[in-house]
């Protein structure tokens, strides 16, 4: 049963909340380019956990904000640094998700030229 609801958190995670979208798109190109660069299995293992990873942390600040928002409307400095913790967490995974990309696949890209 537990998957059912996984399965629904997903769903909306991609149906309502615009940044999961930005980073399903970065996920599928980052795919795409590890099947075209033909990347190592260890390069995929890493290539997946910088997905699975930033995709998670995603759902976690999006279900944060959600329970602040359910929690109260007007503003509140603990919920505000609630929310921007969640962020700050989704912004430094997803900068790390660029660097470790820029190092697998630069070298490769630059091997074409």
């Amino acid at each position: 049963m537990a998957f059912v609801y996984a399965w629904k958190g997903l769903k909306a995670l991609f149906r309502y909340e615009h940044n999961a979208r930005i980073h399903l798109v970065a996920a599928v190109a980052a795919i795409a380019m590890g099947i075209w660069l033909n990347i190592s299995a260890v390069e995929w293992c890493i290539i997946a956990i910088v997905i699975a990873s930033v995709i998670s942390a995603e759902a976690l600040n999006s279900a944060v904000e959600a329970l602040a928002d359910r929690i109260s409307t007007e503003k509140h400095p603990l919920l505000g640094r609630a929310k921007d913790l969640g962020a700050a967490a989704v912004t430094l995974l997803a900068f790390m998700a660029i660097i470790v990309g820029c190092i697998i696949f630069i070298p490769k890209l630059y091997l074409l030229l």
